[in-house]
């Protein structure tokens, strides 16, 4: 890839530089979208991860079925949660058919948005006192929405717990 647009910004490109630049694009267009995308992520280069996968999720979102498309956007969504863009992942929650309250809270969560996320957590905790990274990230949104008062009555409460 990298190549190719070494290449492609040279000025005197000679007919068998441009049958390479040719070749190199019809390998890697014969690629798998998905397979280099989940390749990218297992190594940490996300941006080239993005790169890949969105168009394929462009170009297949009208073909593909629903539980295809949201495992497609989930993907993404997990791509976006890493790299740290909630302008991203808000779009795609969008798209998304069904948003689970832990896709919610943490969108609230990457957005800034602490009270909301709070919100969603006090509701999961309810339904899971004993889930420990539910605790955790109850106790974070207080932390950082700046509700310390609330945040050391509730440590003692979930301290006794484990």
């Amino acid at each position: 890839m990298r190549w190719n647009q070494v290449k492609k910004s040279q000025s005197n490109l000679t007919a068998r530089d441009q049958t390479w630049i040719k070749w190199v694009q019809s390998v890697i267009a014969s690629l798998d979208p998905e397979l280099v995308s989940q390749r990218a992520v297992d190594c940490n280069e996300y941006a080239r991860a993005l790169f890949f996968l969105e168009p394929h999720i462009e170009n297949r979102e009208k073909k593909a079925g629903k539980e295809e498309n949201d495992r497609m956007l989930q993907t993404l969504q997990n791509i976006y949660t890493q790299i740290d863009d909630p302008d991203g992942l808000e779009g795609v929650s969008a798209h998304l058919q069904q948003v689970t309250l832990d896709q919610q809270a943490l969108n609230h969560r990457k957005a800034g948005r602490w009270t909301a996320a709070q919100t969603w957590y006090e509701i999961r905790l309810a339904e899971s006192p004993e889930d420990v990274d539910i605790q955790l990230n109850l106790l974070t949104c207080l932390k950082e929405s700046g509700q310390h008062g609330m945040l050391l009555f509730s440590l003692p409460t979930y301290s006794n717990r484990h």
